[in-house]
């Protein structure tokens, strides 16, 4: 009897951090799917790019015309980048996948680093993404100060 509650808790020391690893990669394996059907869509000429956003960004609803104007020339940027390159190289790397010396200068302000990822060719970052609530919430890193760089969310 006691040597089966030996191997019962043996099995369980085994089986318990693995069930909470898996719990821990469902989020970012979900994350992983919305960014690239992003990717998909900013490299589909034929979707617009004011359904990109609709469909893919959240959008403060109170954005000014200027403001929106703005995000859409920017998204229209990164768009260009995107289908300038093959998708299929594309490296979607979550922020924890990267070195530590490569996000040292980022400010999560709070945010999860879950959901974060940097799309990468070949070395070369493509552009840097913050998720929200199944979409994405900035596709804008940018200087802070102190050598410090943050997303801005729309």
């Amino acid at each position: 009897m006691i040597t089966y509650l030996k191997s019962a808790c043996i099995l369980l020391a085994f089986l318990i951090p693995n069930i909470n690893f898996a719990q821990e990669n469902r989020v970012p394996d979900s994350n992983l799917v919305i960014v690239k059907k992003f990717v998909t869509a900013l490299n589909d000429p034929n979707i617009a790019t004011d359904v990109i956003l609709s469909q893919h960004i959240i959008i403060n609803k109170k954005l000014t015309d200027e403001y929106f104007e703005y995000l859409e020339a920017s998204l229209n940027e990164v768009r260009l980048n995107i289908q300038m390159k093959d998708i299929s190289q594309i490296q979607y790397l979550n922020y924890h996948q990267l070195p530590k010396k490569e996000t040292r200068d980022i400010d999560l302000e709070g945010k999860n680093a879950s959901n974060i990822y940097f799309l990468k060719i070949k070395d070369r970052l493509i552009v840097s993404l913050y998720l929200e609530a199944d979409k994405i919430a900035s596709f804008t890193l940018v200087s802070k100060g102190n050598n410090l760089a943050h997303f801005v969310t729309y």
